[in-house]
């Protein structure tokens, strides 16, 4: 890759990520700060994740139907903005945020993976320059999370606009400067028609064919189910063990960090066993909730997400590679959005339709088993492919598990 194309999309993951610290990770915080209630808030944000679940696809679809990133990039960039300056001066107006909170999850999580995959087409699928370009955005993120909250707690929320609006303009210079990626500009006619052809109805079903792309899919969903109410509610379990608006930014400054090297070594970490990978998918969120479950005050919350982020940093590379391996190249951006799409927005979905409830009913601890023993789930399935895999009296079909491709589950 070119050095001025490392440059401009390493300014493209920056500029988006450091806006998603700047203005949706405190979003929620400045709401509540408004006197918009908790009841009010997890109904927005159910809005959020709905939306943004049903955008996955829209613009996954998009990328593929027209053969473009760059547009699809500078359009989210766009709405997003126009949808922060209306959500920050017209948050006494519960219809208009009806309908604004929800456009931002619409553009601004499926941009995240439109960003990724476009990186990932420019590089030619290498995972050592996609994981050097993708470890600095959350770098970036860590350090605006943490500088931010600490600006909000002196100066007010207004700082989350201004933060917002450079990290936009500089989004937006990047993306119009770049190229599309290398398979999306071979533009013949030939491949248009096939393209043209290939989109129908039955995409979904393209992209669901491969036995592996699923098995990441349920992995991911029941994963993300687990740590959904937690990554949701992270400013209610905070402040549930003394914590407050600049341990937000703290904890979010600690989740990025963690982040870089595991993201920056995506080559080096596709060496190892797929199975050992999802074994530590599942179980590093479940030590993040015990700690979570015994936390006394935000020292723990802050461990837990430490661990949590070790995952992440594992996950990233891992659900990008084998949605590369197992879709078909004419699907591979919705492929990228439904994987995002399912563990962060339906998953979230979910989460909240009943977290707001148990915890008001039984309390936070109460709604931390109910996390606990559903990522056990995920941690049994994995551990068990695991195991198959090596030579073991108890396995079932010892020379059929041998024989299997090591990415293969």
């Amino acid at each position: 890759m070119k050095k001025s194309y490392w440059i401009g999309f390493s300014l493209l993951e920056i500029s988006y990520w450091c806006y998603h610290a700047s203005f949706i990770g405190f979003l929620m915080s400045y709401l509540m700060s408004k006197g918009i209630t908790n009841t009010m808030v997890s109904i927005f944000m159910a809005s959020f994740l709905l939306a943004s679940f049903v955008g996955s696809f829209f613009w996954g679809m998009v990328c593929d139907r027209f053969r473009t990133n760059r547009k699809v990039s500078v359009a989210c960039f766009l709405i997003a903005g126009a949808a922060m300056y209306l959500i920050y001066f017209s948050y006494d107006s519960i219809p208009l945020l009806a309908v604004l909170y929800p456009l931002i999850g619409f553009v601004s999580l499926p941009h995240a993976t439109n960003i990724d995959s476009w990186l990932l087409l420019a590089c030619g699928n290498n995972l050592s320059v996609f994981g050097k370009i993708r470890c600095l955005p959350s770098l970036f993120y860590a350090v605006t999370s943490f500088v931010l909250g600490r600006m909000i707690a002196g100066y007010g929320y207004s700082m989350m606009l201004v933060f917002g609006t450079i990290s936009l303009l500089m989004g937006i210079a990047a993306a119009c400067i770049l190229p599309e990626g290398r398979k999306a500009v071979q533009d013949s006619r030939e491949d248009k028609a096939e393209v043209k052809e290939s989109f129908n109805i039955h995409s979904l079903e393209q992209v669901l064919a491969s036995a592996s792309y699923r098995y990441l899919i349920l992995i991911l969903f029941l994963v993300g189910l687990a740590v959904a109410p937690v990554n949701n509610l992270k400013a209610p379990i905070l402040e549930n063990v003394g914590g407050n608006v600049s341990d937000l930014g703290v904890d979010a400054f600690i989740c990025a960090v963690v982040q870089v090297p595991f993201i920056a070594l995506a080559d080096r970490i596709e060496r190892y066993s797929l199975r050992l990978r999802y074994l530590l998918l599942a179980c590093l969120p479940f030590l993040t909730l015990l700690l979570a479950f015994y936390a006394v005050s935000p020292v723990m919350i802050f461990a837990g997400s430490f661990l949590y982020n070790m995952g992440v940093g594992i996950l990233i590379p891992t659900m990008r590679s084998v949605t590369e391996r197992n879709v078909a190249p004419a699907f591979r951006n919705l492929g990228h959005n439904i994987a995002d799409a399912v563990y962060s927005s339906l998953t979230g979905i979910i989460s909240l339709l009943y977290s707001g409830l148990v915890m008001d009913l039984y309390g936070m601890r109460s709604l931390l088993m109910i996390c606990i023993l559903v990522v056990l789930i995920p941690f049994v399935m994995t551990s068990s492919k695991l195991f198959c895999r090596m030579p073991n009296p108890c396995c079932c079909d010892r020379e059929r598990c041998r024989g299997r491709e090591r990415t293969n589950i």
